[in-house]
């Protein structure tokens, strides 16, 4: 599978584990339409890899973006809306059986607030209901010894995300929410399709596919309000909650 498609398959292996302008009717002059058009950043004279590396640069400078979307892995849909800033996130991913869950990664801990249709994916059964009373609106912190649920919270690493397993490849040219942008591909996975904006700053725009998936990036270099750590009478530690590490 190729690196471009990981966010979106880290999301559903995480889960699983516990994630226009009108016409005119007067020409303009060539030299003032030229004038008001965005200048190029050069990227797309760039090799793929030049582009991705480009893209990585971009938003490590950043230091935050939004990134919003839907995506099926393995025959799982899902719908995920995360801010980032840096190694830490907030945002939530539903499952399509329902079950949808909250992540929280600031200042080096992690915590999570999953739904009872979310406790019920991990067989949980008739204790799923009572999990989910008993977390109620608090967060469960989730040690970070605990590898299979840190999994999920790894899941945007610029490095990863914009690495190519098989040989990278330019494409045509695109429109991303009418921002003009150049499409690199992956040789390992024909169908996964990575948006480099052409101008202003070279960000990453769009990851998607043929079938329609897509994670959408957006508010880059942003602060986001609600990344930050809950009160300490809001969270819950794993053995409190499940008797166990």
């Amino acid at each position: 599978m190729s690196k471009f498609k990981a966010g979106i398959a880290a999301l559903a292996a995480g889960a699983m584990l516990l994630g226009g302008c009108g016409s005119n009717d007067s020409a303009e002059p060539a030299a003032t339409a030229a004038s008001q058009a965005p200048a190029g950043n050069g990227v797309a004279a760039l090799t793929a890899d030049e582009i991705l590396t480009k893209a990585r640069e971009a938003l490590t400078k950043a230091g935050s973006y939004h990134v919003k979307g839907g995506a099926t892995s393995e025959g799982q849909s899902m719908t995920m809306d995360f801010r980032v800033s840096g190694a830490d996130l907030v945002g939530t991913m539903s499952i399509s059986k329902g079950a949808e869950i909250a992540l929280l990664k600031v200042g080096g801990k992690q915590y999570m607030r999953p739904s009872e249709g979310f406790w019920s994916t991990l067989g949980l059964g008739a204790t799923a209901k009572q999990a989910s009373a008993a977390l109620g609106t608090k967060w469960l912190e989730v040690p970070a010894s605990n590898k299979d649920m840190s999994g999920i919270f790894q899941i945007w690493n610029v490095d990863e995300l914009l690495s190519p397993t098989g040989t990278a490849s330019k494409g045509e040219t695109a429109d991303v929410d009418g921002k003009p942008a150049i499409v690199v591909t992956d040789s390992s996975d024909a169908e996964s399709k990575v948006f480099v904006a052409t101008t202003g700053e070279p960000y990453l725009l769009k990851i998607g596919n043929t079938a329609g998936d897509a994670l959408v990036f957006t508010e880059f270099g942003a602060t986001f309000a609600d990344l930050k750590a809950p009160a300490a009478g809001q969270v819950i530690d794993m053995a409190t909650l499940t008797g166990k590490k």
